[in-house]
């Protein structure tokens, strides 16, 4: 099984938006269905800003700035979670 079979990404990209193009900004919607999957990758020229507004996702953060730590969280309706730039992330929805 792929680990992108229960995963879908619709980005917005300046060719359908047009105010993007330049401002070094990008929007994307996610959606995980049942066992999808986003595996752990890292964004090395941009913070990322995740926002929940169906369901609830598992969030999982690797933080080597000082010492190896996996932050989780289990996100639900309304939060939002940051991953900063250059740090392995992923996200899991049970």
């Amino acid at each position: 099984m792929s680990l992108y079979a229960n995963f879908k990404v619709t980005k917005a990209c300046k060719a359908k938006f047009s105010v993007l193009a330049g401002q070094s900004t990008s929007l994307a919607v996610l959606e995980f269905h049942g066992g999808g999957v986003n595996p752990p990758h890292t964004h090395p020229r941009a913070t990322e800003l995740l926002f929940m507004i169906e369901g609830s996702l598992e969030v999982d953060l690797v933080d080597t700035t000082k010492k190896l730590y996996i932050y989780t969280q289990t996100l639900q309706i309304g939060d939002m979670f940051v991953f900063p730039k250059g740090l392995v992330h992923y996200r899991y929805n049970r």
